[in-house]
């Protein structure tokens, strides 16, 4: 008797199982021919420089002290800290994305320039160790004591800005051209 349950049980599992791998498969299938990207994930969402200029500044710093309060200073010291990392979290995640978008958008183009896209790869790699830098400089030495290093910071702020910028403004004649815009 047990050997027929078995016999009747494992079968009918299987089956299912097999009708769920296929399903799920076929819904996958239809997924995977991607349409291109809507008009708003062209557009670039970098956050604002004011902020981090804001989490560097020596003003609030002074503020706080006056009160003479060592709680008071050490939630001020970790809340800029982890805003300033979040600031630079997210302009590596609007970079990455960018340049994610302008790979699939290329993939499919005719024309593609070699020399133009070894340089938004060089553009990538140079943001991505900017990024890094910045990110360590933070985490080692926090918003304020970085004041020191402020100018050096400012000069890898305006490179990242700037190679944040190159990738974005390689991604409308890509994406245009890959729509067949001219």
């Amino acid at each position: 008797m047990t050997n027929l349950i078995i016999l009747i049980v494992i079968p009918l599992a299987l089956l299912v199982l097999l009708m769920a791998i296929w399903r799920r498969g076929s819904s996958e299938g239809a997924g995977r021919a991607r349409p291109l990207p809507d008009d708003s994930e062209y557009w670039v969402h970098l956050p604002k420089r004011e902020l981090l200029d804001r989490c560097l500044s020596i003003e609030d710093l002074e503020f706080v002290q006056s009160f003479q309060s060592r709680p008071l200073l050490q939630l001020l010291l970790h809340e800029r800290r982890r805003l300033t990392r979040e600031w630079l979290r997210q302009t590596r995640r609007e970079a990455l994305r960018l340049y994610r978008l302008h790979v699939r958008v290329v993939r499919g183009a005719e024309e593609l320039r070699p020399a133009a896209e070894l340089g938004l790869g060089v553009s990538m790699a140079l943001f991505l160790g900017v990024y890094g830098a910045m990110s360590a400089v933070v985490l080692l030495y926090g918003p304020f004591r970085t004041r020191g290093f402020l100018g050096s910071l400012h000069v890898m702020a305006n490179l990242l800005s700037q190679c944040g910028g190159r990738i974005a403004a390689g991604m409308p004649r890509e994406a245009d051209a890959a729509l067949g815009i001219r």
